[in-house]
């Protein structure tokens, strides 16, 4: 009986001290210690990229302190995560920024994320980022066409030191060019013995990075067909003139200001021999093309119609009667200067019917066009006639017309093609609140509209009022497209001013004042001014002539 008394002690005893043992044994974790791998792993990666830089951003792993957990970075060419690294780093905070040190520019890149291994927790899985790129700095500034020649071409680009050298290549094939120590203070490089007709990219460095591509195509080898001098007497030599003879004017003064320069049912071209607007110079009353088949081109040539009492510079025309129907060619005005009208620059309205005169396109590249009268007519007047391309580029205009450009007839056509593009415009608008729509009225046709890289200011003229309107283009099947431009100073023109409406809201719309009046006539950009990024392709806007 003893026995069994003490079997049962100790028993009773064994089963007491199990569970002591047990609870013994068991860890006791604190909340902050459980940290599975997953919760570790960074997210909502996102990624900004620019020129020369690209910044990463993360949320912070889940559980961690900022600071306390460092995150590491590999940057490779593609997005599966067992790519090799083309470069790593590690922070200690939820963001990297990644520079042209580190990546080539103009590659794509993906970027893999982790958090680094702690005492409290392993390594947590990779994240991919979104792919970005480095764009690469564009310091070249836009050629111009007076700089652009057969066999040569003059580079500028934003001051910048450390410049070393330009890479020419032409057909695939580069060649360094050396930039001196002048050239970099000057900003500026002209390249001889080009050929011809040729592309070109040319690709600016400072040592071993890229600061900006651009491309270009030299002109055609410049044949002329007649080559005159101030003594000939131009209206005759354009009446004597044949289908597409190129006339050359010498440098000097030609005086056709007495009588129209005619040019009937044929093509020419008018160019300066010195591509030079600045050294030859035309006095005229008007440029008249008449009845199918005219069309001129002008090239490097200052238009002045103070002395010619000039009322339009273009004006189209019938072949015996103004309103008799005509199918014209074109109209191509590039790197001249005209000044001193009264009513308009082109006049194309003309016509007894509707789609009475047609034409191609018309075109003003590189131009400086300013000084119109207060004449009853708008600037480029259009209405009722059939065309397929209206371009601006690249030119500025200041003290000029009523209203920029007018289709107001409504018209059955085919919808054409208007681009106002790298634009500068200075005072323009007069005739009370009547005058609406003061840069485009297309009324109800149909029409592709691009404003972009302009810069517009002081609308209406001084004194003057307009309507509320800045465009109209009303038909359902129109596109415009208003975008990377600055405003200010556009309004009605009121006592109290009212900001013109626009019917199609501006994207990336900027409102800098420069500080400019009715009479300015010289608009460079300010050298820190946020203008000279603001394009669609991050260069300056306005006419790249103030740049």
């Amino acid at each position: 009986m003893k026995m069994f008394k003490n079997t049962l002690g100790q028993s009773l005893l064994l089963t007491a001290t199990i569970p002591l043992v047990i609870i013994s044994c068991k860890k006791v974790e604190e909340p902050g210690e459980f940290n599975p791998t997953r919760m570790f792993t960074p997210v909502n990666v996102k990624v900004t990229s620019g020129e020369t830089q690209a910044k990463l951003e993360w949320n912070v792993s889940l559980f961690s302190t900022a600071g306390e957990t460092k995150y590491r970075i590999e940057v490779m060419a593609d997005s599966t995560t067992g790519s090799p690294a083309i470069y790593s780093t590690e922070v200690a905070s939820p963001n990297v920024t990644i520079t042209d040190d580190n990546i080539s520019i103009k590659q794509k890149y993906f970027a893999r994320i982790r958090a680094n291994a702690s005492e409290a927790s392993a390594a947590s899985n990779w994240v991919i980022s979104p792919s970005f790129r480095l764009t690469g700095e564009q310091i070249f500034l836009p050629i111009t066409p007076s700089t652009l020649k057969d066999k040569s071409v003059e580079l500028k680009w934003r001051q910048m030191a450390g410049i070393t050298k330009i890479v020419l290549t032409k057909a695939g094939t580069p060649t360094d060019v050396a930039v001196t120590a002048d050239e970099v203070t000057a900003a500026t490089k002209k390249l001889t013995g080009l050929t011809p007709s040729t592309d070109y990219t040319a690709e600016i460095f400072a040592g071993t990075k890229s600061k900006g591509t651009i491309t270009f195509k030299t002109k055609e080898l410049s044949i002329f067909t007649i080559e005159i001098t101030p003594t000939s007497n131009l209206i005759d030599v354009v009446n004597n003139a044949v289908n597409n003879d190129v006339i050359g004017l010498a440098p000097g003064t030609y005086d056709a200001s007495v009588a129209n320069i005619v040019i009937s049912g044929k093509h020419i071209t008018l160019q300066s021999t010195s591509g030079n607007y600045n050294d030859t110079k035309v006095l005229f009353k008007e440029v008249t093309l008449k009845g199918t088949g005219a069309g001129v081109k002008i090239s490097g040539i200052e238009f002045d119609g103070t002395t010619g009492a000039a009322g339009y510079f273009i004006n189209l025309a019938g072949l015996n009667a103004d309103g008799d129907a005509a199918t014209f060619k074109s109209v191509l005005v590039e790197n001249s200067k005209i000044h001193g009208t009264a009513n308009s620059l082109l006049r194309g309205n003309r016509a007894t019917a509707n789609n009475g005169h047609k034409i191609d396109f018309i075109k003003f590249d590189n131009n400086i066009i300013y000084d119109n009268g207060s004449g009853a007519f708008d600037y480029i007047l259009l209405d009722k006639m059939e065309f397929n391309r209206l371009e601006l580029t690249r030119s500025t205009f200041y003290n000029s017309g009523r209203r920029l450009i007018s289709w107001a007839t409504n018209i059955t056509a085919p919808k054409p093609v208007i681009l106002v593009d790298a634009v500068t415009i200075n005072g323009l608008g007069y005739g009370g609140t009547s005058r609406d729509n003061v840069l485009l009225d297309a009324n109800a046709n149909p029409v592709d509209f691009t404003l972009r890289n302009s810069i517009i200011a002081n609308i209406p003229k001084e004194g003057q009022t307009i309507g509320a309107n800045a465009f109209r283009a009303s038909s359902a099947s129109s596109s415009v497209t208003i975008t990377n431009n600055n405003m200010f100073k556009v309004t009605n023109g009121a006592a109290t001013p009212v900001a013109l409406n626009f019917p199609v809201t501006p994207a990336n719309n900027k409102t800098v004042d420069l500080g400019w009046t009715n009479t300015t006539s010289t608009f460079t950009l300010p050298a820190a001014s946020e203008l000279r990024t603001a394009s669609t392709t991050n260069g300056p806007i306005g006419d790249p002539r103030w740049q």
